[in-house]
């Protein structure tokens, strides 16, 4: 699969809007370089991350997990950063009417995700691959996390439908973007928290610290069957991102 991300990236892309043969050519080949670069740049320090998770993740402090997950989300600041050029590019240069096909298909998924249709099922299942079967207890913990956050989750909605919004302005501009419009242009595709206002900062971050919390609680209800889980987990994923530093693309 990661040998042809390229592929499967344009398939997902044009779920949303459909390009033509020159506009897929372009695509491909940036995404070519990008993936050169995030192969060489970005995979040790998944390596990195999951060696750590994998050694320590039984004694970790909430401190110590946030400091990780400050360093995840700067490594996707700067990944996202290395893929605006051509992401806004492409964007800019698309036509009226794939211009309108691409919003009304973001407005469609945005709309489709604030119904929240199955999301505590798919949590729970994600808890499940890398824990195991989880008990009564556990589900009802991750069950409580999802009734205190939801209001988090409805101001990111809103922010959300903001950004497309902010996206579709920028778009229908008949004048060539300026370089600050266009930087403006990657932060909302990407979500960059750059340019987000100081209340969905604060949103952010207590919605992060809920999800620390949520995580050392269960991490304190863990059997040994399930902590060997976890373990079987981080070294089966240190297995695969190992493997794909070593993929010749």
């Amino acid at each position: 699969m990661y040998k042809n991300a390229d592929r499967l990236a344009l398939n997902r892309l044009e779920e949303l809007v459909e390009l033509d043969a020159e506009q897929e050519r372009y695509f491909l080949t940036s995404f070519a370089d990008f993936q050169v670069i995030h192969q060489k740049a970005y995979m040790p320090d998944y390596v990195r991350w999951l060696t750590s998770l994998e050694g320590n993740w039984r004694s970790l402090s909430q401190s110590q997990l946030r400091e990780l997950g400050t360093d995840i989300q700067e490594h996707w600041a700067n990944l996202s950063q290395s893929m605006n050029d051509p992401v806004t590019k492409l964007l800019v240069d698309l036509n009226a009417q794939q211009k309108e096909e691409l919003i009304a298909a973001l407005k469609k998924r945005a709309e489709e995700r604030s119904k929240n249709t199955g999301r505590l099922e798919r949590a729970l299942e994600r808890f499940e691959d890398i824990l195991g079967d989880l008990s009564v207890q556990q589900r009802k913990i991750v069950e409580k996390y999802f009734d205190e956050t939801e209001y988090y989750r409805q101001v990111w909605l809103l922010y959300s439908q903001k950004r497309i919004n902010k996206i579709e302005s920028l778009l229908a501009n008949d004048k060539a973007l300026t370089e600050q419009e266009r930087k403006l242009l990657g932060s909302y595709i990407f979500n960059s928290m750059q340019h987000a206002p100081s209340h969905i900062l604060r949103t952010r971050d207590q919605w992060v610290e809920k999800q620390l919390q949520l995580m050392l609680e269960l991490r304190e209800t863990l059997t040994s069957q399930q902590q060997e889980h976890v373990d079987e987990y981080f070294k089966k994923w240190l297995g695969v991102v190992n493997e794909l530093i070593q993929t010749k693309l």
